[in-house]
């Protein structure tokens, strides 16, 4: 294989690998609408809070955040969640590590975490968030649903 060649491959490779990164970037924390949402089980789940189990959705909506035990992001993301919580007592954030839990990762394709799924008030997937979302994307999520 020639020089040109070779470097041509590895040229090649780093632009890939750039405009991969700059896609990731500008979709991550962005909100993603989700059709035919499927209805989530809290049984199955398996969520305390507060020392007792999660058995009702929160009125207006509710943020399932999906982390995991090495992930850098997802204490910034609870608490960011966790203030729109208290803000709102039509809000609910609940949090679910599935460091162990593969069947729950694979059932609501969990590729990254955190990721935050949007609940209406019967518990079925509005929309999905990958990565740390973003302040403004959550807001806009609050007020898309009605009181």
């Amino acid at each position: 294989m020639s020089l040109e060649l070779r470097l041509a491959v590895v040229v090649a490779i780093v632009a890939g690998a750039a405009l991969l990164g700059v896609v990731w970037r500008v979709t991550s924390g962005r909100s993603r609408r989700i059709r035919d949402g499927k209805q989530v089980d809290l049984a199955e789940l398996g969520v305390l809070k507060n020392g007792k189990p999660v058995d009702e959705f929160g009125s207006r909506l509710t943020f399932l955040q999906f982390s995991s035990e090495f992930c850098s992001q997802c204490v910034q993301t609870a608490r960011i969640l966790g203030e729109l919580e208290s803000q709102s007592d039509d809000v609910l954030h609940i949090e679910v590590d599935i460091t162990n839990r593969v069947d729950l990762a694979n059932k609501y394709q969990v590729l990254q975490t955190p990721t935050t799924l949007i609940l209406d008030r019967r518990g079925v997937v509005k929309s999905r968030i990958g990565g740390a979302p973003k302040t403004s994307t959550l807001e806009t999520e609050i007020g898309s649903f009605e009181i």
